[in-house]
């Protein structure tokens, strides 16, 4: 009876953010030379044909005659990059009787690019496909490029091989040399330092609304003249917010590596992510497109904050699409037949002019803008977007006393103490969600079913709001997210119950557009 010669290998891809595990099965059969790749590739797994054939020549290794025929299951998902050229060779090696792997030996899952010389080079989102394998396929050893030792030390309960070319593969898959130690866990990266509330004078009334916003997780719109402080202010969120926990952290992390585009992470990522796209960005960008699927600014932000500077300059049509995100903390997608799911979970933080010239809040008839031309200017933004925006701060430029008294370099310690206040109340939203007996909820995505019992409003705050509600009629989700808003005031205040001050000091955060006309 003819030797059967077949291998199969465990490999992972990327299908977005996410890893997909792969099983490569090569079989060679009796017939004239051919390579084929079935299983749904692109061109770069197609390409790996010419590659993977030069690394086993190049490697001193012969390549099989006959017909070989690759298969990458499941074959109806499609698969990308060039990371399973490394168990493609080790396949064909076994397949043709080449190398073999001991009996006794855990499984293994294997991914890298090879180039024609046989090494071995790094590729993006590690960190998605190993902790896709552990969870689904209950693998613990992996076999992969020395570049990404780093970024696998991150992952826990897993065993990481790297090795630099194909030879030193076939020796670690087939047991000759012995299996190194991991190294110690990398050290947390050390990040660059963000501006804080002290290195700017003045503009209270907004570093209050930064401080609520990052609190409860509000979304917010600072509205003011050019030169205000506005983006300043909004830059110092990533140092005001507080560092992600250990599991967040992973989540990130997980998401840099895989739209890294082949950059490796050599740490986990503690400061929450801080994106400020150009307002000429395309909706593919901003919420995630293309072909093949690919995540966007949306899902890079996710657990962090997405700042749009210049709100008023964005494509109507782009910033409706964030409409669904805030609400669901999620983007769905479908585009040519493909589906895909990703986290959203961002703080929106929107800076804008108050009309085209800027000067329309400030004083002494500054502005040059006519009625209709400001109402142009901010009919750029949809009315349901509008509704979506919790707080909206008006600013105007610094007075001459505030300029002065930036030279003086007083000690002021606002910084620090915002970042108390935020992480007391975020611990208070913490316990509340416990009692709900939900996973953690900031008070913005806090359940219209449970917000009425936990609010604990006082019957004259419920009326103050009430009557403000009706006099300018809001929708009802504006009223409920003044509530929340409301709530979040008072934790910050560490008050059990929501007062009326709560309830004026929500109202002062509210946009009403009619007296920017």
């Amino acid at each position: 009876m003819r030797e059967r010669k077949y291998s199969s290998m465990m490999s992972c891809g990327i299908n977005g953010i996410y890893g997909l595990p792969v099983e490569v099965e090569v079989t060679i059969l009796p017939g004239l030379p051919s390579f084929e790749i079935t299983g749904l590739g692109d061109s770069a797994v197609r390409e790996a044909r010419n590659r993977v054939r030069a690394a086993i020549i190049n490697s001193g290794y012969k390549f099989p005659q006959g017909r070989i025929v690759a298969s990458y299951a499941p074959a109806w998902i499609q698969k990308r990059g060039t990371g399973f050229d490394l168990p493609l060779a080790l396949a064909i090696l076994e397949a043709s009787g080449q190398i073999a792997r001991p009996s006794n030996e855990e499984p293994i899952l294997m991914m890298g690019e090879l180039s024609l010389k046989g090494a071995l080079s790094g590729i993006p989102g590690i960190l998605s496909r190993l902790i896709a394998t552990r969870e689904k396929e209950k693998i613990y050893q992996f076999l992969g490029p020395l570049d990404n030792i780093p970024e696998a030390e991150l992952v826990s309960d897993i065993r990481y091989y790297g090795v630099e070319d194909l030879r030193s593969a076939v020796a670690v898959y087939s047991g000759i040399v012995d299996k190194r130690e991991r190294p110690a866990p990398a050290k947390q990266r050390k990040h660059k330092k963000y501006p804080r509330f002290d290195d700017f004078v003045g503009q209270d009334t907004a570093k209050r609304a930064l401080t609520i916003a990052a609190a409860g997780h509000h979304t917010l719109l600072m509205l003011g003249s050019p030169g205000c402080g506005k983006t300043s202010l909004a830059s110092c969120l990533p140092g005001l917010l507080p560092p992600l926990s250990e599991e967040e952290s992973l989540i990130v992390t997980m998401i840099q590596s895989a739209l890294s585009k082949g950059a490796c992470i050599d740490s986990l990522l503690t400061i929450r992510p801080f994106l400020a796209p150009h307002h000429s960005v395309t909706a593919a960008a901003l919420i995630g497109g293309g072909l093949p699927l690919r995540p966007g600014l949306c899902t890079a932000a996710h657990l962090g904050v997405l700042f749009l500077d210049e709100l008023t300059e964005f494509s109507r049509q782009v910033l409706d699409l964030l409409r669904e995100p805030l609400e669901s903390k999620e983007i769905r997608i479908a585009r040519a037949g493909e589906y895909a799911v990703w986290p959203a979970n961002f703080l929106l933080i929107a800076a804008a002019n108050p009309c085209r010239c800027g000067y329309s809040l400030e004083p002494a008839d500054k502005c040059r803008c006519t009625p209709d031309q400001i109402k142009s200017h901010l009919h750029r933004v949809s009315g349901p977007l509008w509704d979506r925006l919790n707080l909206c701060v008006k600013m105007q430029s610094l007075s001459g006393s505030d300029l002065l008294s930036s030279l003086s370099g007083s000690a002021v310690t606002e910084h620090e103490d915002g970042v108390r206040q935020i992480l007391t109340s975020r611990e208070i939203q913490a316990r509340r969600a416990q009692e709900l007996g939900y996973r953690f909820h900031y008070n913005a995505d806090l359940p219209i079913s449970d917000y009425c019992r936990e609010l604990k409003l006082e019957r004259t705050a419920v009326t103050l709001l009430a009557n403000f509600a009706a006099e300018k009629r809001l929708s009802a989700r504006v009223y409920h997210n003044m509530l929340r808003g409301a709530r979040t005031i008072a934790d910050l205040e560490q008050e059990l119950t929501v007062k009326p001050e709560h309830i004026a000091e929500i109202i002062q955060y509210r946009l009403d557009l009619s007296t920017l006309l």
